[in-house]
Protein backbone atom coordinates (compact mmCIF):
# COMPACT_ATOMS: atom_id res chain seq x y z
CA UNK A 1 0.00 0.00 0.00
CA UNK A 2 1.35 3.24 -1.13
CA UNK A 3 1.02 6.69 0.92
CA UNK A 4 -0.92 8.93 -1.14
CA UNK A 5 -1.81 11.20 1.60
CA UNK A 6 1.91 12.80 1.09
CA UNK A 7 1.78 15.64 -1.56
CA UNK A 8 4.94 14.22 -2.60
CA UNK A 9 4.70 10.83 -3.18
CA UNK A 10 1.30 10.65 -5.58
CA UNK A 11 -0.68 7.52 -6.55
CA UNK A 12 -1.17 7.94 -10.20
CA UNK A 13 -3.48 5.93 -12.89
CA UNK A 14 -1.66 5.70 -15.73
CA UNK A 15 -5.20 5.70 -17.69
CA UNK A 16 -4.58 2.91 -19.70
CA UNK A 17 -7.24 -0.97 -19.40
CA UNK A 18 -4.89 -3.19 -18.31
CA UNK A 19 -7.07 -5.69 -20.19
CA UNK A 20 -5.68 -4.53 -23.27
CA UNK A 21 -1.84 -3.51 -23.23
CA UNK A 22 0.77 -6.22 -22.32
CA UNK A 23 2.18 -5.45 -18.62
CA UNK A 24 4.94 -3.04 -18.63
CA UNK A 25 8.37 -4.18 -17.29
CA UNK A 26 12.04 -3.47 -16.85
CA UNK A 27 13.04 -7.25 -17.04
CA UNK A 28 14.99 -6.95 -13.12
CA UNK A 29 15.34 -8.80 -10.59
CA UNK A 30 17.10 -7.56 -7.28
CA UNK A 31 18.85 -9.55 -4.34
CA UNK A 32 17.66 -7.71 -0.99
CA UNK A 33 20.75 -6.70 -0.98
CA UNK A 34 20.82 -4.99 -4.39
CA UNK A 35 17.32 -3.27 -4.15
CA UNK A 36 18.61 -1.56 -0.37
CA UNK A 37 21.66 -0.75 -2.62
CA UNK A 38 20.05 1.26 -5.09
CA UNK A 39 17.43 2.75 -2.50
CA UNK A 40 20.96 4.03 -0.70
CA UNK A 41 22.25 5.22 -3.63
CA UNK A 42 18.56 7.61 -4.80
CA UNK A 43 18.83 8.46 -0.97
CA UNK A 44 22.05 9.45 -0.82
CA UNK A 45 21.90 11.76 -4.31
CA UNK A 46 17.81 13.03 -3.38
CA UNK A 47 17.00 11.37 -6.52
CA UNK A 48 13.00 11.98 -5.46
CA UNK A 49 11.36 14.08 -3.62
CA UNK A 50 10.08 11.98 -0.76
CA UNK A 51 10.77 12.76 2.84
CA UNK A 52 12.21 9.17 3.58
CA UNK A 53 12.62 7.15 0.67
CA UNK A 54 11.80 2.98 1.03
CA UNK A 55 12.51 0.52 -0.72
CA UNK A 56 9.25 -0.33 -0.92
CA UNK A 57 8.91 2.95 -2.87
CA UNK A 58 11.75 1.88 -5.43
CA UNK A 59 10.43 -1.96 -5.39
CA UNK A 60 7.12 -0.73 -6.62
CA UNK A 61 9.08 1.64 -9.18
CA UNK A 62 11.25 -1.43 -10.42
CA UNK A 63 8.58 -3.67 -10.44
CA UNK A 64 6.33 -1.30 -12.67
CA UNK A 65 3.48 -1.66 -10.51
CA UNK A 66 0.07 0.19 -11.72
CA UNK A 67 -0.91 3.30 -10.55
CA UNK A 68 2.64 4.16 -9.21
CA UNK A 69 4.25 7.35 -9.37
CA UNK A 70 7.22 9.69 -7.64
CA UNK A 71 8.29 13.11 -8.23
CA UNK A 72 11.35 13.26 -9.23
CA UNK A 73 13.90 15.66 -7.85
CA UNK A 74 16.69 15.84 -10.42
CA UNK A 75 15.74 14.05 -13.84
CA UNK A 76 19.72 14.27 -14.96
CA UNK A 77 20.35 12.30 -11.99
CA UNK A 78 17.91 9.84 -11.80
CA UNK A 79 18.67 9.14 -15.73
CA UNK A 80 22.39 8.66 -14.15
CA UNK A 81 21.13 5.66 -11.98
CA UNK A 82 18.98 4.21 -14.85
CA UNK A 83 21.77 3.97 -17.27
CA UNK A 84 24.19 2.90 -14.64
CA UNK A 85 21.63 -0.04 -13.65
CA UNK A 86 21.28 -0.78 -17.54
CA UNK A 87 25.43 -0.86 -17.95
CA UNK A 88 25.59 -3.36 -15.60
CA UNK A 89 22.93 -5.88 -16.79
CA UNK A 90 20.41 -4.78 -14.17
CA UNK A 91 17.78 -3.78 -16.42
CA UNK A 92 16.52 -3.77 -20.33
CA UNK A 93 17.48 -0.98 -23.02
CA UNK A 94 14.00 -0.04 -23.17
CA UNK A 95 13.91 1.50 -19.82
CA UNK A 96 13.36 4.77 -20.96
CA UNK A 97 10.17 3.47 -22.56
CA UNK A 98 8.75 1.97 -19.96
CA UNK A 99 8.92 4.83 -17.56
CA UNK A 100 7.46 6.98 -20.02
CA UNK A 101 4.52 4.53 -21.06
CA UNK A 102 3.58 3.70 -17.31
CA UNK A 103 3.79 7.49 -16.27
CA UNK A 104 5.93 6.41 -13.49
CA UNK A 105 8.05 9.38 -12.87
CA UNK A 106 6.37 13.01 -12.06
CA UNK A 107 8.08 16.17 -13.02
CA UNK A 108 9.49 18.06 -10.04
CA UNK A 109 6.94 20.78 -10.38
CA UNK A 110 4.60 17.97 -10.31
CA UNK A 111 2.71 19.13 -13.67
CA UNK A 112 3.56 16.81 -16.06
CA UNK A 113 5.47 13.25 -16.05
CA UNK A 114 8.48 12.59 -17.72
CA UNK A 115 8.39 11.38 -21.34
CA UNK A 116 11.30 9.23 -22.79
CA UNK A 117 11.88 12.50 -24.33
CA UNK A 118 12.99 14.11 -21.20
CA UNK A 119 15.20 10.82 -19.65
CA UNK A 120 17.28 11.07 -23.07
CA UNK A 121 17.80 14.82 -23.32
CA UNK A 122 18.84 14.76 -19.40
CA UNK A 123 20.92 11.48 -19.84
CA UNK A 124 22.50 13.12 -23.16
CA UNK A 125 23.34 16.41 -20.99
CA UNK A 126 24.51 14.35 -17.78
CA UNK A 127 27.39 12.67 -20.16
CA UNK A 128 28.35 15.67 -21.94
CA UNK A 129 28.98 17.52 -18.75
CA UNK A 130 29.47 14.63 -15.42
CA UNK A 131 29.79 16.09 -12.22
CA UNK A 132 30.83 14.18 -8.73
CA UNK A 133 26.84 13.00 -8.33
CA UNK A 134 27.15 11.79 -11.76
CA UNK A 135 30.30 9.56 -10.79
CA UNK A 136 28.95 8.61 -7.29
CA UNK A 137 25.63 7.33 -8.71
CA UNK A 138 27.86 5.25 -11.42
CA UNK A 139 30.55 3.83 -8.43
CA UNK A 140 27.51 3.12 -5.82
CA UNK A 141 25.45 1.06 -8.81
CA UNK A 142 29.00 -0.69 -9.94
CA UNK A 143 29.21 -2.04 -6.41
CA UNK A 144 25.87 -3.39 -6.49
CA UNK A 145 27.77 -6.50 -8.39
CA UNK A 146 29.69 -7.52 -5.73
Amino acid sequence: MYDISSPLLLSCKNGLDSHFRAPLSLDCSFTDGQLAGITACAEAYHLFCVPSLKIEDMEALFACKDGFCIRVNNVRHVTVMFDALLENRFIQYHWQSVLEKGKFLLCKNGKYFVSASNLSTALSAARRNPDSVFYGIQKAIKELEQ
